[in-house]
């Protein structure tokens, strides 16, 4: 998996930055989300390689 610099969050593409912030929010923050919201917004982190699947979590 791979790390965000928070420092270069800046040079990160729009959606990643987006996704990044929703994960923030949801995780830490307790922001109320649809299940639809979650997934679109997981995809793109898991595309980008900062968070594992949740399907190849599921089948530890």
């Amino acid at each position: 998996m791979s790390t965000v610099d928070l420092n270069n969050f800046d040079e990160q593409p729009t959606e990643v930055q987006q996704a990044i912030v929703f994960y923030v929010g949801y995780t830490v923050n307790g922001v109320k989300a649809t299940a639809q919201e979650r997934q679109v917004h997981y995809a793109v982190l898991e595309r980008a390689g900062l968070l594992e699947p949740i399907k190849s979590v599921v089948g530890m």
